[in-house]
């Protein structure tokens, strides 16, 4: 476990939110001008707030893959490109974009928490850019191993004027309860949230929420629920600050992420009287040799207050892993973890068109690249009444295969060892941080 702390103590030693150096190469062009091409459905300034480049700044070839890059991870475009025309010492910035398919009815097949034996289904309906404006609408149901129905609509940018985020979402479901230490039973939970927030510039910015949930279960043991009937109600209050510089939102290889939150979990009379908090720092550093980047990260959740029933724990092995012990689910009430993650592109995303192929233009073009991945994952969950020293830190470092793929799909094959020397494959989808 040296190995692991001893390598976030060093990479945390340097400046988190300092920026690396760009093009220190003088030029004489200036934007003069940004024109978008290519998007039928989605506004102009969708795109826009998503670029450093603004009229009158210095193009720099780094300012232009960087934009590119912001402008992919909004994901509503199949293919994104800049290029300028220049005129004496002013240019003028072209934006071409291939827009995604927006609406899809989506079948719903999967297995919670990874686990085969826990099969749910439905039927779900997606808008990713409601009124071209890149709002966000899901209504889904399922049925299976849990059962819910919610519906959930996000708007980043209210007005064109504004820079004000909304996001409502409601749901009911019947889940079955994932602590491990006392078997299966039952959960009704009711739940609606509402956030509120600004973003201020183009890297910063503050969320709040409110919300109200009901948990009740069918077996009101000891610990299920803080009140002894079985039923806990209570409002949240909420805020998170997040700072975003990364690249690729999908697949980071440069930039930085800070997220810090708190929420206060019941207010007023209240069978619950906790306060979670937390914080997730993550830093992507290019390495300048065979385009290869390091990625840092370092999260932790803690929860302060009265009593904790367990649909309140923290865990590993659920939506958190530890690759080395990617199957095992370890509970607690606090948490700490890190990673340290090498990317090597082996073949760098490049886009293919597929114009002989009868699809919707929207499917015609398609992205894919191929990195290889080298890492090392740690991480330490306890009980408050026990102490951090309770239990030991668990790790596991490893490697494999990382696949991007179209619509900014991300699989990963991936081979872990332990500390005891076990060993085990993982697929996955998403980039692990």
């Amino acid at each position: 476990m040296k190995f692991f702390r001893t390598t976030f103590f060093f990479f945390f030693l340097i400046p988190f939110v300092g920026l690396r150096a760009e093009d220190r190469k003088d030029t004489v062009l200036t934007v003069k001008n940004i024109v978008v091409i290519g998007n039928e459905r989605t506004k102009d300034y969708v795109i826009l707030r998503e670029m450093s480049l603004k009229v009158g700044d210095t193009i720099t070839s780094t300012s232009i893959e960087y934009d590119r890059n912001r402008i992919y991870s909004l994901q509503l475009f199949n293919k994104v490109d800049i290029d300028y025309t220049a005129e004496g010492k002013e240019a003028t910035l072209f934006v071409r974009v291939s827009e995604r398919w927006y609406i899809f009815p989506i079948p719903i097949l999967g297995f919670k928490y990874r686990d085969t034996k826990k099969l749910y289904y439905g039927l779900g309906f997606v808008h990713n850019n409601f009124r071209g404006r890149n709002e966000k609408f899901i209504a889904s149901f399922a049925l299976g191993f849990d059962r819910w129905v919610s519906v959930m609509y996000q708007n980043p940018k209210l007005t064109e004027e504004d820079d004000i985020f909304f996001r409502v979402a409601a749901s009911l479901s019947r889940v079955q309860n994932q602590n491990i230490s006392q078997g299966l039973y039952n959960q009704s939970v009711a739940g609606v949230e509402a956030t509120f927030g600004k973003r201020y510039g183009l890297h910063h910015t503050l969320l709040g929420l409110v919300g109200y949930r009901r948990w009740s279960v069918t077996d009101p043991a000891s610990g299920r629920t803080a009140s002894a009937t079985g039923v806990d109600e209570f409002v949240t209050i909420g805020a998170r600050y997040t700072y975003d510089t990364r690249d690729l939102r999908e697949y980071a290889a440069d930039g930085h992420f800070i997220s810090l939150h708190a929420t206060k979990l019941g207010v007023g009379e209240s069978s619950i009287d906790l306060v979670r908090y937390g914080y997730d720092l993550r830093h992507f550093e290019p390495l300048g040799l065979a385009d290869a980047s390091l990625g840092v990260r370092t999260f932790g959740s803690f929860i302060s207050g009265g009593i904790v029933p367990s649909y309140l724990f923290a865990y590993f092995g659920y939506d958190e892993r530890i690759r080395g012990h990617f199957r095992s689910v370890m509970e607690g009430e606090q948490v700490l973890g890190q990673s340290i993650e090498l990317r090597v592109p082996l073949l760098k995303p490049q886009y293919f068109a597929m114009n002989d192929l009868p699809l919707p233009a929207e499917f015609r073009v398609w992205r894919f690249g191929v990195s290889f991945g080298v890492f090392a994952d740690a991480g330490r969950i306890w009980f408050r009444e026990q102490g951090m020293g309770s239990r030991p830190w668990v790790g596991g470092v490893g490697g494999g295969l990382h696949f991007l793929l179209p619509y900014s799909l991300v699989v990963r094959t991936e081979y872990a060892l332990n500390r005891y020397g076990d060993g085990e494959l993982i697929l996955d989808f998403g980039a692990s941080f």
